[in-house]
């Protein structure tokens, strides 16, 4: 697995230049849209700090955290964070099933392209993590891949489909309203993007229960 990122690392960004050209209908807009000001963000799983880069250099009085497991994946958000010569980006070396920070305090958590590559358990153990560190008014947003119906962006996207992981054949079936519930995340609203979807999620006391929602 480290080689994967080591070697994953130096293209990471190609998947902007692919598959989110048009920003208006980018998940990141959708990011950046969900950003409302001085607010204490956590880019979990940053890997080479897109979300965390752009949403620094436009809302220049938030704080952002990103965290990554992988060190190659580090190596190049710091070279491009010291290029941007942005000040309120930090970044750590940090497993996601760990994080060393106390409970309730972010605003927002963003974790993007992360969960359809995991199992279920491994999975868990972050959107836990992830819902103990939030603000009890806070948010967590997702972005996950969703595969589009019209043929030339369904050309488009088959190596995702293909060269993804096992997990990301179950995932894209999931009714994701029960998966979060199980965690008592419920779902606050779902932004459809050029082939993902942006899903807030808001902490709940009971599990929400619905099903026939796996495509949302």
């Amino acid at each position: 697995m480290n080689l994967y990122y080591k070697i994953f690392a130096k293209f990471y960004d190609i998947i902007d230049i692919v598959y989110f050209r048009d920003f208006e209908k980018s998940p990141r807009k959708a990011l950046l849209d969900a950003i409302t000001g001085n607010e204490k963000i956590l880019d979990l799983c940053t890997g080479t700090a897109a979300n965390a880069i752009a949403l620094a250099k436009v809302h220049t009085k938030i704080q952002i955290i990103g965290v990554d497991l992988s060190g190659n994946m580090l190596r190049v958000a710091k070279n491009k964070v010291k290029r941007a010569g942005l000040k309120n980006v930090r970044l750590y070396q940090m497993d996601a099933t760990d994080l060393k920070f106390k409970d309730g305090c972010f605003d927002k958590i963003l974790l993007s392209l992360v969960l359809h590559e995991l199992d279920e358990t491994l999975a868990g153990k972050i959107l836990k993590e992830a819902k103990r560190i939030l603000k009890p008014d806070g948010e967590i947003i997702i972005t996950e891949w969703e595969p589009s119906r019209h043929p030339f962006k369904k050309l488009l996207f088959m190596p995702i489909h293909i060269l993804e992981p096992k997990p990301y054949h179950d995932f894209v079936k999931k009714d994701l309203y029960s998966y979060f519930g199980d965690y008592r995340l419920k779902i606050h609203s779902i932004k459809h993007c050029n082939y993902t979807k942006v899903i807030t999620l808001k902490k709940c006391e009971h599990a929400e229960k619905r099903t026939g929602t796996a495509n949302l």
